[in-house]
């Protein structure tokens, strides 16, 4: 396992970057780079309000060969699915890009142990978990059509779902949150719907990464392109995985039980399936 080292690639924070009321500040980000076909990488920082980093992929829904997998059921076992890092989930189902995703519980040192989502979670189109609670969802259809919807979630016609725990960002209104600091992982859609993006935001790291709060996750996706935006599970779950030529590489630094560097098991994840950039 390789670790992906970066500078700080974005120079005013994300709180800043609003304020400012325009998209010229948007343009100090560095250039996305690409590492699939339809699929690009940007890594993020910020000094203010305080230390924070941070990764985020674009995914042009219209890639031909663009695929999508929400954590399978576990049959008749208990629970709805079995606990996995997000690294050993991207390995096991082949997917080239994978991100923690729904709440979960309870949760597990060892790999393979049932456990429960809360809220919503459709594979593929079977149900994994049934819709609880009022947990909004990121749901996509068969051809990568994707949006953003709170309870009740209409899901005809979708073929893969995960919940999270608020909507951050709603037709470009970032929504108000409290005051707590936590790792983040969330998606954004941007206007069009042709783009969804993933960001994790690390945190509890003092000499790395603080973490964020719900309204700045909001703000960061705004930055970056979305319109609307969901909160997934964070914590010590937040962990991004990227497939590479002989393994993957874990390309934040997630932090269970406190040690930095190490995943957290989690019952929900989503993978992408992506086809490899063509050579020139």
């Amino acid at each position: 396992m390789r670790w992906i080292r970066v500078a700080i690639l974005l120079i005013v924070p994300p709180l800043c970057l609003v304020r400012a009321g325009a998209d010229e500040p948007f343009r100090r980000l560095s250039e996305w780079r690409p590492i699939f076909q339809g699929v690009e990488l940007i890594d993020l920082a910020a000094s203010h309000p305080r230390l924070m980093r941070g990764h985020a992929v674009q995914i042009d829904l219209s890639t031909p060969g663009l695929g999508f997998l929400a954590t399978p059921d576990n049959g008749d076992r208990p629970g709805h699915t079995d606990g996995l890092k997000t690294s050993t989930f991207l390995a096991r189902f082949k997917c080239q890009l994978a991100i923690n995703a729904a709440p979960f519980s309870p949760i597990h040192s060892e790999e393979g142990k049932p456990q429960e989502i809360e809220g919503l979670t459709i594979s593929q189109g079977r149900v994994v978990s049934p819709p609880k609670g009022n947990y909004p969802a990121l749901v996509l259809t068969k051809d990568n059509r994707a949006r953003i919807t709170r309870p009740p979630v209409q899901t005809e016609g979708v073929y893969n779902a995960v919940s999270g725990f608020g909507i951050v960002l709603e037709k470009g209104r970032v929504s108000d949150g409290g005051s707590d600091v936590h790792p983040r992982t969330a998606a954004g859609i941007s206007r069009d719907g042709k783009r969804l993006f993933l960001l994790v935001i690390d945190g509890r790291q003092p000499s790395y990464s603080l973490g964020a709060t719900t309204a700045e996750v909001g703000h960061w996706l705004l930055a970056l392109g979305a319109w609307d935006g969901i909160n997934l599970d964070g914590g010590g779950t937040s962990t991004l995985v990227i497939e590479q030529p002989e393994g993957f590489t874990i390309v934040n630094r997630p932090i269970h039980a406190g040690k930095p560097g190490t995943e957290r098991v989690a019952g929900s994840h989503l993978g992408i399936y992506a086809p490899p950039q063509t050579t020139k």
